[in-house]
């Protein structure tokens, strides 16, 4: 077929316009965004990784923490609680424990329990009657749970804030029916071979230096005299004593400052092996206060054991699945109870009534002080702030009486007390400011509290007799062994 020139012209122009057109789209398709492809999935039958949890260790009770406030009851604890409130600080370490209980503490004859009796209930699972250390009714001897645990490889720790052959301690060493056989006592502390001990001094033991050495301890008296090495056994019979052969009182401060916690932290460091330990911490002088009815210097040894137990709680959070601590006390001393007034009034106390007769007191006499000379001072001591003309009346009679008592060729046999008459009045008057009354200078049937964290707690909850506390310890250890 043939076509004309005209026709051939149209088809050729049509052709290019197609051409153009085509080519335009062609460029505006390449200033568009590029679309995101699919992602293509291969297939294929490599293995799946499952990440494995890191597994939790299984319990086993290693460590074990004992703290014994000596005449220590719910309101001595209530006391010194509610005292670091009203002051603006920190409340006790151990009063959210997760697990409470409440204990008796009758003798074996249903009486009125003392340190001894009450001591080796804790300690043995056995009661026995008052003075008795490590031996039932009959006088039979009954092995300790010191005793027990350091046969089963445990090292073993015994701390204090008494002397060393004091009742409290000895019930996890001795055995004698007397706590006055001092000499006795000592002999079974160093036929124990129980690892450290710390506490104040030795009653009627001038030989103890030899003695320790012959049974393979050293003995030091300051922190500072500690061996390096961890090894070997070692007792810290403290130089801070006084009276009683006892480390001085916690609220004195000074070179005393945190020296049950130091002990603590000591035996931590020379108890911790993979066998394990025991270690009873008491805080004694708490119930040496409580009789002589100072409330300032009874929470201020409260506040002490406070701060050893605040070490273990340290350890507790290094060790969760092997730490058992547990705070009780054996006896309720004064019979405290507790009325409205100002709590942090026995915070500002500073001086013992102990250390204020030796040297408050005892300087105002051999200068012959006048009492508005000596006023100022016993106001500082025991932070007797805006006293009201009642008060300074009452402590001007005080006074008068302590010059009285301490001059030459008096004989009067007017009881003022253990101490002082203006120590007394000041000490007194601290607890009227306080809201603490003291019922007695003595023991009582009074039920104690005890607090429990850490493995094997659940088995201390409830009310039960003292010597529960022993029976649930082993309960614990044959709960969670070390395996």
């Amino acid at each position: 077929m043939h076509t004309n020139p005209l026709q051939k012209t149209f088809v050729l122009l049509l052709l290019a316009l197609l051409l153009v057109a085509c080519i335009g789209c062609a460029r505006g398709e390449e200033t568009m965004p590029a679309a995101t492809p699919e992602p293509i999935f291969i297939v294929t039958h490599a293995p799946q990784v499952e990440s494995i949890p890191t597994p939790i260790p299984e319990p086993q009770l290693k460590y074990i923490f004992l703290f014994i406030g000596d005449g220590m009851g719910y309101n001595q604890v209530q006391t010194a609680s509610e005292a670091l409130s009203a002051d603006g600080r920190e409340p006790l370490s151990f009063l959210d424990f997760p697990v409470q209980g409440s204990v008796k503490t009758n003798n074996v004859e249903g009486k009125v329990t003392d340190s001894a009796a009450a001591a080796t209930a804790i300690s043995t699972g056995q009661k026995t009657v008052n003075g008795f250390l490590g031996l039932d009714s009959g006088k039979n001897r009954i092995e300790t749970i010191a005793e027990a645990l350091r046969n089963l490889g445990r090292k073993i720790g015994i701390l204090t804030t008494v002397s060393l052959d004091h009742a409290t301690p000895a019930g996890f060493f001795a055995h004698v029916d007397s706590r006055r056989s001092y000499a006795t006592i000592t002999d079974d502390l160093f036929a124990s071979g129980f690892d450290y001990f710390a506490g104040g001094g030795f009653h009627n033991t001038p030989d103890a230096p030899e003695l320790a050495l012959e049974n393979g301890y050293a003995l030091i008296h300051s922190f500072e005299e500690a061996p390096v090495s961890t090894e070997g056994k070692l007792i810290l019979s403290s130089s801070l004593i006084f009276g009683d052969f006892g480390v001085l009182p916690a609220i004195d401060g000074g070179a005393r400052t945190n020296w049950l916690k130091k002990a603590t932290d000591l035996a931590i460091t020379r108890l911790s092996v993979p066998e394990g330990f025991f270690m009873m911490v008491e805080g004694g002088r708490i119930d040496y206060f409580c009789h002589y009815n100072d409330a300032g210097s009874f929470v201020a040894e409260l506040l002490d054991i406070d701060e050893a137990i605040r070490s273990a709680l340290v350890f507790y959070a290094q060790h969760p699945q092997e730490t058992l601590i547990l705070v009780t006390a054996d006896h309720e001393t004064g019979d405290v109870t507790l009325r409205e007034g100002d709590r942090a009034a026995l915070l500002r106390q500073v001086i013992s009534s102990d250390i204020c007769d030796n040297t408050l007191v005892a300087d105002s006499l051999a200068a012959k002080t006048p009492f508005e000379e000596a006023l100022p001072l016993f106001v500082s001591a025991f932070g007797l702030d805006d006293l009201s003309k009642e008060e300074t009346a009452l402590l001007k009679e005080a006074y008068a009486k302590t010059i009285a008592k301490n001059a030459p060729g008096n004989t009067s046999n007017e009881e003022s007390g253990v101490y002082e008459p203006i120590t007394t009045a000041c000490i007194n008057l601290v607890a009227a400011r306080a809201g603490v009354r003291f019922g007695s200078g003595g023991h009582t049937q009074k039920d104690v509290p005890i607090y429990a964290i850490g493995i094997g707690s659940e088995f201390f909850g409830g009310t039960y007799e003292n010597t529960n506390i022993h029976d649930a310890i082993f309960q614990a250890v044959a709960q969670y062994p070390i395996s």
